[in-house]
């Protein structure tokens, strides 16, 4: 097992940073939608996560076994999906904190709502996390996932 790791490319483990990095999205997204103040859980935010988690490991786990032009193309096309969910996924966020940021950050209604800013503060932190999971994934979708290739 750890000679099959060591012939891995380094796109293998920014595909797992990236699976930790969704997997505590989902965890955070939980957390943010049970805060006080939002309490406003969309289920489709969590299902394009969960597809990504699942697309991502479809790519992992290609990585190890795909050995055919058809699976091989499979890896592909989970790369660019597992990307793809993970961005809409961030913009089903942003999306539905935007409103909430302008009330909570500025205006006069909210000034003294310690729950509100702790809110907005830590569905600031889930965007940042969601651009960086984005940056990241979309750069690992250039890089070939399998294992390093040997000259004789």
């Amino acid at each position: 097992m750890m000679t099959m790791l060591k012939k891995q490319k380094i796109s293998l483990y920014i595909y797992l940073l990236v699976f930790v990095l969704t997997t505590s999205l989902v965890f955070l997204y939980i957390s943010n939608v049970n805060k006080a103040y939002y309490q406003d859980m969309q289920v489709n935010v969590l299902y394009l996560l969960a597809a990504a988690l699942v697309f991502l490991l479809l790519t992992i786990g290609l990585s190890f076994y795909a050995k055919t032009k058809s699976l091989l193309m499979a890896a592909d096309i989970s790369r660019i999906v597992a990307s793809l969910l993970i961005i809409l996924g961030g913009v089903h966020f942003i999306s539905m904190r935007l409103e909430s940021f302008g009330y909570i950050f500025g205006s006069n209604l909210e000034m003294n709502n310690e729950a509100a800013f702790d809110a907005g503060s830590q569905a600031i932190m889930i965007i940042v996390i969601f651009v960086a999971t984005w940056l990241i994934s979309v750069i690992a979708a250039f890089f070939d996932v399998g294992q390093k290739k040997t000259v004789t």
